[in-house]
């Protein structure tokens, strides 16, 4: 029988670690055809980053095809040896429905696994199916009570979830001025919905001093990064003149925007005005139904 020596467990290790700093650099190089194949190597030698890593890819399909199939294998992998990240990610599919039914039992056993250990983006994931009564009884005090554990932990996405709470009166007194403040800590962070909601709060005065620019200002921030709702609230700002000169043209171009990248109540909106021929645009019942076709 073959006797595996420490030093040939070393060379193994320290082989997966090269290749799974390979794929990092090819990936933040963009190159994600390199970057799955150097993962592959280093997830076949138990690597959990690299299956982390490596499932991800899957699941956005960069690299490789789509694959959620192969996205659960390798999370799974990851997941069954404790990686937080990972059992947070076979949670998330599990919410989502991708790639197998959706199980909500499922999700939150597997986020409260990397929650239970204190990792931040788990703990906010129990938030979120407390806040929505997805396979739990719904419970705002207990959602405010796990996405406080992310907040504690400086994650954006808690903060923008926390934030929410307080401004809605859901699971705490309603408070404008700590919906600001949390929003803000995620706005400051670069955290697209976080600047949404803080331009939010500055068109309608809620929480400080009412300031259409300062809202615009958020909004474009949040839109520069792929945020269909911020795209919609400009969209509302210029068809309405909201601190803007009204300009209708401006105004479809960030619906269209937003619309493209299958926000809904965008797409909705767009329905809308081409079936009634609104906001400056001829009835036009292609386009309607091309629209809705996106909604399907």
């Amino acid at each position: 029988m073959m006797r595996i020596t420490p030093l040939f467990t070393l060379l193994l290790c320290l082989s997966a670690q090269a290749d799974y700093q390979a794929g990092k650099d090819a990936q933040q190089g963009g190159d994600f055809p390199r970057a799955a194949k150097e993962y592959t190597e280093s997830a076949n030698q138990g690597d959990v980053r690299a299956q982390t890593e490596l499932g991800a890819m899957y699941e956005r399909g960069e690299g490789v095809p789509a694959d959620y199939a192969r996205a659960q294998f390798w999370y799974k992998k990851a997941a069954d040896k404790g990686y937080m990240p990972a059992q947070t990610s076979l949670g998330y599919l599990y919410e989502r429905g991708l790639g197998l039914p959706r199980d909500y039992s499922q999700a939150m056993q597997w986020y409260r696994k990397a929650a239970d250990k204190g990792y931040a983006l788990a703990q906010n994931n129990v938030g979120v199916l407390f806040e929505n009564g997805w396979g739990v009884k719904q419970d705002f005090s207990k959602a405010v009570e796990w996405y406080r554990k992310g907040v504690d932990q400086n994650l954006p996405l808690a903060q923008t979830n926390l934030g929410f709470l307080y401004a809605e009166g859901r699971g705490v007194p309603k408070d404008d001025n700590q919906a600001v403040l949390l929003y803000r800590k995620a706005a400051d962070a670069g955290f697209p919905q976080g600047q949404n909601n803080l331009g939010y709060m500055y068109a309608s005065g809620r929480g400080l001093k009412q300031d259409f620019d300062a809202a615009r200002s958020w909004y474009e921030k949040a839109a520069k990064e792929g945020n269909g709702q911020a795209m919609l609230n400009l969209a509302l700002m210029y068809q309405n003149g909201k601190g803007v000169k009204q300009d209708s043209a401006r105004a479809i171009d960030w619906l269209t925007r937003a619309g493209n990248l299958g926000y809904r109540p965008a797409i909705q909106r767009l329905i809308k005005i081409y079936r009634q021929g609104l906001w400056g645009e001829k009835q036009d019942e292609a386009a309607a139904t091309d629209w809705e076709k996106k909604l399907t």
